[in-house]
């Protein structure tokens, strides 16, 4: 296994000796596996940070929720997502604490994080909040009791915010946020107001609102979780936590199954299509979605579990080269016809790895976001994770950075 850190040939002569390797090596080890050492090969750890779970951000609010949690707390982070100048980022707050119970105030943050590989560290400052709200100016709250009780034709101002991208210099502007109780992906400006909502198909719709429910669309809290955008900023693309209703099986007020569906969009056009994505195994779910390229991206997936009973936090690389689209497949419960292509998918990161440092005892229970930062210096990409502490003022907010030659 090469180390990145032991080749100090700039990333030309890397790259060309990298092909050259594999080569050889496939002849003597066989293509499949290698393949798969060989892009774990191309990741080196930089460093973290743990911020105190009390923190407070910048939104100018004050007060507490129903949880008992002040209203300006920092946390819950869903998402993360490069501005494109300097070190400066995006991170997305969830529904806020007790799983939907407070009228959390929806919103993201503008962030500072300069990693230090010298020292493994990251430099962390708050810069801003900003908070999110609907077309009429009101605020989108994490309230799941509203929700549930909405029987008005307009839109639900509840939200669930769980993925985010940049547009600020695209053609589209502002940002983009899949959220989880719509579900739906949405534009917002940069000041947090509504633009636009890009259409989703009816069978992603929310299942326990559809006529008969709990036949197909998306299971409570497993709706979308991760968004992506193409380098050319003219895809969208929505990550399923978990299966669709019509592609999985309700047992213990639990949606089970192995196959996701992804939603990618035309962001001109709205036209949208749809991919095959399969979990590691039902107790997984993906958290978030990053585009490599036009037809790759890095999948986080993980369980939900924390400490020693922490399995599986992992983050993939995953190619829709020639993925087939199966917007007119029913159902993927019992799987599907051979002639159609899944998305592939090869191991970049075990987040589990001791090496890292988020093993054992300590490992956190939600790595939720990740997002490429500034080109290093050797021509690798900085990959920045964050770590959701669901509101809990004794468990830190945690951003990891990893260096990745793809």
């Amino acid at each position: 296994m090469f180390s990145m850190k032991s080749i100090t040939m700039d990333q030309a002569r890397f790259n060309s000796f990298r092909r050259m390797a594999f080569s050889v090596a496939c002849c003597v080890l066989g293509c499949s596996v290698l393949s798969q050492q060989l892009v774990m090969a191309q990741v080196e750890y930089l460093g973290s940070t743990k911020l105190s779970g009390e923190l407070s951000d910048k939104s100018g609010l004050s007060g507490m929720l129903e949880t008992n949690t002040p209203i300006d707390a920092f946390g819950g982070l869903s998402a993360i997502d490069y501005t494109g100048s300097g070190d400066r980022y995006v991170v997305l707050s969830d529904r806020g604490a007790g799983d939907g119970a407070a009228s959390f105030p929806c919103r993201f943050h503008q962030v500072v994080l300069k990693v230090d590989p010298k020292t493994r560290s990251i430099e962390f400052q708050l810069e801003g909040t900003t908070l999110l709200r609907d077309a009429s100016g009101q605020s989108m709250t994490g309230s799941l009791s509203l929700l549930k009780a909405w029987d008005k034709p307009e839109r639900c101002p509840s939200y669930d915010p769980e993925g985010i991208r940049y547009l600020g210099n695209s053609g589209l502007g502002g940002v983009v946020i899949s959220d989880e109780y719509g579900p739906s992906i949405d534009q917002f400006s940069v000041e947090g107001r509504w633009v636009k909502s890009f259409a989703l198909p009816p069978g992603f719709a929310l299942s326990e609102r559809l006529s008969p429910p709990f036949e197909q669309g998306a299971y409570s809290n497993r709706g979308l979780e991760g968004v992506a955008l193409s380098p050319d900023a003219k895809t969208i693309v929505g990550a399923m936590q978990g299966p669709l209703v019509q592609d999985g099986r309700i047992e213990k007020k639990k949606c089970l199954g192995v196959w996701t569906r992804w939603i990618s969009i035309d962001s001109s056009s709205g036209k949208t299509k749809q991919l095959a994505y399969r979990l590691d195994d039902e107790s997984t779910g993906v958290s978030e979605l990053l585009s490599v390229d036009a037809h790759r991206y890095l999948v986080l997936e993980r369980d939900s579990n924390a400490g020693q009973k922490a399995k599986i936090k992992r983050i993939y690389l995953a190619d829709a080269t020639g993925a087939s689209d199966i917007s007119q497949v029913a159902s993927m419960r019992q799987g599907f016809d051979a002639q159609i292509t899944s998305i592939r998918k090869t191991l970049l990161i075990d987040l589990l790895d001791p090496a890292y440092g988020f093993s054992g005892a300590d490992a956190p229970e939600k790595p939720e976001g990740i997002a490429w930062g500034p080109k290093l210096g050797d021509g690798r990409r900085l990959l920045m994770i964050c770590f959701d502490n669901d509101f809990e003022p004794q468990i830190p907010t945690i951003f990891a950075a990893f260096a990745v030659g793809l």
